[in-house]
């Protein structure tokens, strides 16, 4: 068999796995991506790409395409409901809030894009940036030892076999994660789990709609807990009901639960097959909440639904596995650059594990409410705060301290960099925009001293310091409230965007302050 060798084989080209190549990529690694389907599903999985992940997809060249692909339906059907049947009776109706105007918090608004459509961008942005990308590829098998991975991938086409000899290896393969089964890592189950059953059909609803634009409509029919929600158009839909133990679902089963769903029992139906070159037409899966023991054993290090799984409601998974993936990114090349400890890799799990828990909570919260008819109003916490404003603990704390609304962030250590908007070269451009690739020292009009102290820290080429004032101009004069800094203060900022370390009041810029606050970020 042939042997190939990579910096990193991703197991899994979902939404994560793909993002998790081209972010590795972009940090200069080489990156292989198995997937063991042929294609992406058309099943639209999540809705929404919200803010945060728009904010990564902007940094990294891919938010505009998303943006200009075919929005979902939710963006025309702005109403959820709740009943017993699509046709029968109403329990509660309501229309979603106008999306918030992030300007002052984000660069980047929130996109309602089907995954299935966003998938095959992000697949080709990768493939651009250098990733090796091969779909209907499935992992036969794996070993690790302590300097790497050897895996055998092998052709679902041709039946050829290749090996894979990896530095680590990413899992993104799915909430049932064999890989994640083989090391033995348990769940910390947050929610009693529900089976349930996808099954997409095609059908004319006009008549029972009654021109109401309900993108989700969560019944009593067939069973308490069916959702029904539209794909593309009024003629394909997709169904979640509750599963029977060992139920078969046959073409006509499948479409005498959807009738019943609707509420008419002579509607026109057919199910259809939700996986390209797949005749199978319910996908068995699990309505619950879980978070993984561990995201990481030894080299092989798990991300996206291989370590948390969550409601759909609030479209929090895949947001927080693309989010898990931008983390580990970079934390892998600085490792595999001999830049970081051995310890950095291990923040991973401490930082993130605890921000799929915050997720999971929020989600099944919602997922409950919904299911009993109540509002989103309702709920304890803004979303907002579940997206952007978390808070990663002290070094080395395994905790998050504190999750708030993002205009409550002022640039303190753990939590992400404030956007403002500022001007560089002619240009209006967002601090997010500025803080990418690798550490950044950013500072105030009078923060010379600090941009002249990172200059003189030896042995990081890459690290940069902005001057706000001389560097990058703030015409809005928003600079100081947004960041909370003393004119002559600066923040050491993390390759994806998160605060490291802030000087004290009336600290003397020294490069061997900075020093301190690397070697601790990097665990050195």
């Amino acid at each position: 068999m042939r042997t190939l060798t990579t910096d990193v084989l991703v197991v899994g080209g979902g939404i994560v796995g793909l993002s998790a190549a081209l972010f590795l990529r972009r940090q200069g690694l080489e990156v292989l991506l198995a997937e063991r389907h042929r294609a992406e599903s058309v099943l639209p999985k999540g809705r929404n790409l919200n803010a945060r992940t728009m904010e990564l997809y902007r940094t990294h060249g891919v938010a505009d395409d998303i943006h200009a692909a075919p929005g979902s339906v939710f963006e025309e059907f702005s109403q959820r409901c709740r009943a017993v049947s699509i046709a029968g009776r109403e329990i509660l109706r309501e229309t979603r809030p106008a999306a918030e105007t992030l300007a002052t918090l984000s660069p980047s608004e929130s996109a309602l894009v089907d995954q299935s459509v966003a998938e095959p961008i992000v697949r080709d942005h990768a493939v651009r940036a250098g990733a090796d990308v091969r779909f209907h590829t499935e992992l036969i098998s794996w070993e690790q030892d302590a300097d790497g991975v050897d895996a055998v991938l092998a052709d679902r086409e041709s039946g050829q076999r290749v090996i894979v000899r990896a530095s680590y290896l990413v899992a993104a393969d799915g909430h049932r994660s064999p890989i994640r089964e083989r090391l033995g890592i348990g769940r910390t189950v947050l929610a009693p789990s529900t089976p349930v059953a996808s099954v997409v059909f095609e059908a004319d609803l006009s008549e029972p709609l009654r021109d109401r634009r309900v993108a989700l409509w969560y019944l009593d029919e067939p069973r308490p807990g069916t959702l029904v929600t539209p794909l593309d158009t009024l003629d394909q839909w997709l169904m979640i009901v509750p599963a029977e133990p060992d139920e078969d679902f046959t073409p006509d089963r499948c479409r005498d639960l959807f009738r019943a769903a609707v509420g008419r029992p002579d509607l026109p139906a057919r199910a259809v097959p939700a996986i390209p070159g797949s005749s199978r037409l319910a996908h068995p899966w699990e309505l619950t909440a879980w978070v993984a023991e561990r995201y990481r054993a030894g080299r092989v290090l798990l991300t996206g639904d291989a370590v948390h799984v969550m409601p759909p409601t609030g479209g929090l998974g895949a947001n927080t596995g693309i989010q898990d993936a931008h983390n580990l990114a970079w934390k892998l090349a600085a490792t595999l650059r001999g830049a970081a400890g051995p310890g950095l890799l291990d923040t991973y799990e401490t930082e993130r594990r605890p921000v799929a828990r915050l997720a999971a909570d929020f989600a099944t919260v919602r997922q409950n409410a919904r299911t009993a008819g109540q509002s989103d109003q309702q709920g304890p916490l803004d979303i907002l705060a579940v997206i952007m404003g978390y808070e990663y603990g002290a070094e080395g704390s395994p905790a998050v301290a504190a999750a708030r609304h993002p205009k409550e962030l002022d640039g303190a250590p753990g939590t992400r960099a404030p956007h403002t908007w500022l001007c560089r070269d002619g240009r209006v451009t967002s601090t997010v925009d500025l803080l990418t690739g690798g550490f950044t020292v950013l500072t105030g009009p009078d923060g010379s001293a600090w941009a002249e102290a990172a200059a003189r820290v030896p042995g990081e080429p890459s690290l940069a310091a902005i001057r706000v004032g001389t560097d990058v101009t703030d015409p809005a004069g928003a600079w100081p409230g947004a960041w909370s800094l003393p004119p002559g203060g600066a923040v050491l900022v993390r390759p994806d965007g998160f605060v490291s370390w802030r000087s004290a009041a009336g600290e003397v810029a020294r490069p061997e302050a900075l020093i301190t606050a690397l070697n601790r970020a990097l665990h050195r």
